[in-house]
């Protein structure tokens, strides 16, 4: 199904069974800095995980997690205007309580869901229910369920990622990755797997005294020269933390830029928390730049909320920088 939104400067299309889409300026006008309204919302379902990962950039926080009711006044405030929606949070969004009802409301409504998982203790019911998902990203733990929660998802015939994060301590693994080498010695059936998807490390979190994880430019020169061979048997992807990175260092081709887009923050993508703060990014303290939903409306915090401003004007005299200094 094509997913068609049109104002009298920019339209978006987007096919929601490929995940392909297009925006773009019409009737004259240049390609949109930012959109009346997000296209994708990162929706932090979850409040608290109980894997305890060092590196979480998501910190030691414990809240509850999102209430069904929340979740569907997002959906119905962005469904003219959102056509993915990433679950997401602290913690697996498939161990949700309404995971079921969360996924089958973003469908009815036309928004398709994604989601990233440890794959912890993933379930049949819990695969079974993926299928109506675009995507599935499994983190990479290195650990059996990690593995396991992969094959079962493949197995289902879901469009199956792994997230890869990026960071000094991975570099030898991620070059080994770029160059088509099997660094999972069997565990993963690449001929299979959709897309590994890269991270951009950031200290934040628990992993703010993990300075020395950081990625340098070299890293970053030598990975973007690795993925532009295209040597793996599946596609490579990368956040835009990691696109404003290379960037920085090898500028965009101008086939790339059709692809690839530097900070969305604020200008195509939101995030809301667990307890409905709307947040350019979700790496933004949400206690300092969350606007809460209680008193407003999605699109009046988007349009003139004080944090989205300052973030764009940020972008707007630098396209490739973190508006958080990250």
């Amino acid at each position: 199904m094509i997913k068609l939104f049109r104002t009298e400067t920019y339209s978006t299309i987007f096919d929601t069974e490929t995940g392909f889409e297009v925006i773009q300026g019409i009737n004259g006008h240049p390609d949109p800095f930012r959109l009346d309204f997000p296209c994708m919302i990162d929706c932090g379902i979850m409040g608290h995980c109980h894997n305890e990962c060092y590196f979480c950039y998501q910190g030691d926080k414990n809240e509850t997690n999102m209430e069904l009711g929340d979740y569907k006044r997002i959906i119905n405030e962005g469904k003219p205007f959102v056509n993915q929606i990433a679950l997401g949070g602290r913690g697996d969004p498939n161990k949700h309580k309404n995971f079921k009802e969360i996924v089958e409301y973003s469908v009815k409504n036309i928004v398709v869901p994604n989601y990233t998982t440890s794959g912890r203790l993933l379930t049949k019911d819990e695969v079974e229910i993926s299928k109506q998902c675009g995507a599935v990203a499994v983190s990479d733990y290195r650990q059996t369920y990690t593995y396991m929660a992969l094959e079962a998802l493949m197995d289902a015939g879901i469009k199956t990622n792994i997230h890869f994060l990026f960071s000094s301590s991975s570099f030898i693994r991620v070059l080994q990755i770029l160059k088509g080498e099997d660094v999972w010695r069997g565990m993963v059936d690449v001929d299979r797997l959709n897309a590994v998807i890269f991270l951009l490390f950031k200290p934040q979190g628990r992993a703010k005294n993990l300075g020395h994880w950081q990625v340098e430019d070299r890293m970053v020169s030598h990975f973007i020269k690795l993925a532009r061979k295209g040597l793996c048997k599946f596609k490579v992807g990368m956040d835009s933390c990691l696109v404003n990175r290379v960037n920085k260092v090898s500028r965009l081709t101008e086939e790339e830029k059709l692809y690839l887009d530097s900070c969305e923050s604020g200008r195509m993508s939101v995030y809301i928390t667990p307890n409905m703060k709307l947040v350019p990014c979700s790496f933004a303290d949400s206690n300092i730049h969350g606007l809460p939903l209680d008193k407003s409306n999605i699109k009046t915090c988007w349009e003139s909320g004080e944090p989205f401003q300052k973030v764009r004007e940020k972008l707007s005299k630098n396209p490739t920088t973190c508006p958080y200094g990250l």
